[in-house]
């Protein structure tokens, strides 16, 4: 009889390469060419986000080795990778609508973000590069979103409404790339949720600035919570941030919540940020987010999922 498959799943690396590499040597992972072979019976799963390592924590050829190392473990069966936001990002940074612009607009801001990964292929612009030829294809297959039966795994948001739109399509359909370019198409606000977080807005003329110093009129939520008339906005709002008005959250917030049923499956996600001294514990028994700012400062984490219903802040694993 063949023994189950279980998961270590790993947060956001962000070309912090020397963090997945002690991470994983720490989870009895051994180095295997470019990549790692897993102890007997584990699965890596990478919840995206490899690429853009963050100004001031940069680890130069760190965003190449890390695309090598879980392309590697992927290709030898030891690994399953997500789509992050910054993979998004960067697929359509280097694609042409029908128009001839490009998709992801090349302003300041966006340069700045993906200033890292540009560092490490200098030749990202030559078709016949190894940005191009190979690790641009590559991106765009990586899946939006993992139901493996015991655990579910999402780089943001799960979503079932969005899922269900989106099962059967894949950026490497040019139709379907070009709609989900637009965050006003369904498919592109499908994608926007599952990738970049639901988003619920403060009253009009209310602002708070974000970690970059930018105005913002909507905030990220809790969207696994069960949210009652009239809550705060700050009891919502995901990782805890103590500059968002405490104005009731409005009734077409609160009905846009999908929340997460609480016999669901495990569901692990990332991209959020979470404070690098946040405690090495689930949101909630069946939710669990595993960055912990790795990016900037924070540790790498990873869960080693055992076959279990209930998340156990045992399994755990840091680096860095």
């Amino acid at each position: 009889m063949r023994e189950p498959v279980h998961y270590d799943i790993i947060g956001d690396i962000h070309g912090r390469f020397d963090k997945l590499a002690g991470l994983l040597q720490r989870m009895g992972y051994e180095r295997e060419g470019a990549g790692f072979k897993p102890p007997a019976g584990r699965v890596a799963l990478f919840l995206g986000d490899l690429i853009d390592p963050k100004e001031g924590h940069v680890l130069p050829g760190g965003v190449r080795a890390t695309l090598r190392a879980v392309k590697a473990m992927m290709d030898a069966g030891h690994a399953l990778c997500l789509m992050g936001n910054h993979e998004l990002n960067a697929v359509y940074y280097h694609s042409k609508g029908p128009d001839g612009r490009w998709l992801r607009h090349h302003g300041s801001r966006n340069r700045r973000m993906h200033a890292g990964t540009l560092a490490d292929f200098p030749d990202h612009r030559d078709p016949a590069g190894e940005w191009m030829s190979v690790w641009m294809p590559w991106l765009k297959k990586l899946p939006l979103w993992l139901d493996l039966g015991g655990i579910r795994a999402v780089h943001a948001t799960w979503h079932e409404e969005s899922i269900a739109l989106l099962t059967g399509r894949d950026l490497a359909d040019v139709d379907f790339f070009l709609a989900a370019s637009d965050e006003r198409t369904p498919e592109g606000n499908a994608v926007e949720i599952l990738l970049k977080g639901l988003l619920a807005g403060l009253p009009e003329g209310v602002f708070f600035l974000d970690g970059a110093g930018i105005q913002r009129g909507r905030f990220r939520v809790c969207w696994w919570l069960f949210p009652e008339k009239g809550m705060p906005c700050g009891s919502l709002v995901f990782p805890a941030n103590a500059d968002i008005p405490d104005h009731p959250v409005s009734d077409d917030a609160i009905a846009g919540i999908p929340s997460y049923p609480l016999a669901a499956p495990p569901v692990f996600f990332g991209h959020y940020s979470k404070p690098s001294d946040s405690l090495l514990h689930p949101e909630r028994h069946n939710v669990a987010c595993l960055d912990h700012s790795a990016a900037k400062g924070g540790p790498l984490i990873a869960y080693r999922w055992r076959g279990e219903r209930e998340l156990d802040p045992a399994h755990y694993v840091r680096h860095g």
